[in-house]
């Protein structure tokens, strides 16, 4: 949820893994959040629609930035560096809508805290040394790997669709990769085999991890507000980066911003006009849509400016894939 992510972004996923003994009460207050929206019409319709296709294509570009700034920035100075950014704003935000923090907060925020440092550090290492076209859509793995997590630990069960997403999504990140595979030379004659990119894993990785903490972010934020925990969020990862860079005696590395300013700067106003247009979309457009559409823009737009600014290759099986991933994500989040 850090780099500039918000608990809005997650309750899609939240929504599909309850927890049972608050599943009645979440279930009103979404029908009264719901019942709350202004009544869509055709001259209405636009607007919000305009807004998600607005926040999609800048957490696309968020992504086009951050794989730039992964090239020119070592990634513990930048992942500091922008959750510090970007924790002032909710910071702000919090104070004017008043701090509330109920018990039972702290140990959940901070394993997601813990969960989220990890994350971030898999995610611009995959942004860095990998094609961009072939790692951002395995972020459609994160509400796959959700409701499996939310089996065991919530006992949640999938219905019939949702699995067909999962599999999905799963098809089509394998396909996705396929052909960037090395071939295996470890088995025996006859036999073949490949192993998927270094990318592939930790953008895998990135997934599993921002899955596991979803939970842990429901929990919180049963007990704070989202603004609130967005900064805790990003304020955790920014001071667990920074305590770990002074005992390596490396804070020389936040200095490295000067390789790359106005990357820097443009990364956070696509942060901002990502969140605030998402978060005004989401006052008409279901949270389920936004994440859909976001997600299957997301994927297409990563193909398309991977293959614009890094010439990246674009295959059928790479467009196949994504949209297939796509799919997978609207099926889950139905």
């Amino acid at each position: 949820m850090a780099l500039g992510a918000t608990p809005h972004a997650r309750w899609a996923v939240l929504e599909r893994i309850g927890w049972p003994a608050r599943g009645r009460r979440l279930r009103y207050t979404a029908r009264l959040v719901r019942d709350a929206r202004p009544p869509m019409t055709s001259s209405t319709l636009l607007g919000p629609l305009g807004l998600v296709v607005i926040a999609a294509l800048a957490w696309a570009g968020f992504d086009l930035v951050r794989k730039l700034l992964a090239r020119a920035m070592p990634p513990l100075g930048l992942l500091a560096l922008l959750t510090s950014a970007t924790a002032i704003p909710f910071l702000v935000w919090a104070l004017l809508d008043g701090v509330s923090i109920r018990t039972g907060y702290w140990l959940p925020a901070l394993g997601s805290v813990a969960l989220n440092v990890v994350a971030n550090l898999l995610f611009l290492e995959a942004l860095r040394t990998a094609e961009l076209s072939r790692t951002v859509p395995l972020l459609s793995l994160t509400p796959a790997f959700a409701s499996l997590v939310g089996v065991p630990l919530l006992g949640e069960v999938p219905s019939g669709l949702q699995v067909g997403g999962i599999a999905l999504v799963v098809l089509g990140a394998f396909s996705l990769n396929a052909s960037g595979a090395a071939p295996r030379t470890d088995l025996a004659e006859g036999q073949r085999g490949w192993v998927a990119p270094r990318g592939f894993w930790l953008m895998a990785g990135t997934a599993l991890f921002w899955s596991l903490s979803i939970p842990l972010d429901k929990l919180a934020l049963t007990a704070s507000s989202p603004q609130w925990h967005a900064f805790v969020q990003n304020a955790g990862v920014a001071i667990a980066i920074l305590i770990e860079l002074a005992r390596r005696r490396k804070l020389s590395e936040l200095g490295a911003l000067r390789n790359a300013p106005w990357i820097f700067l443009g990364a956070l106003a696509l942060s901002g006009l990502a969140i605030g247009s998402q978060l005004f979309a989401l006052v008409h457009v279901p949270v389920s849509q936004v994440e859909t559409i976001k997600r299957g823009l997301g994927n297409v737009a990563a193909v398309a400016a991977g293959h614009w600014v890094f010439q990246e290759p674009i295959t059928i099986r790479k467009v196949v894939a994504v949209i297939a991933m796509a799919l997978g994500v609207a099926l889950i989040l139905r």
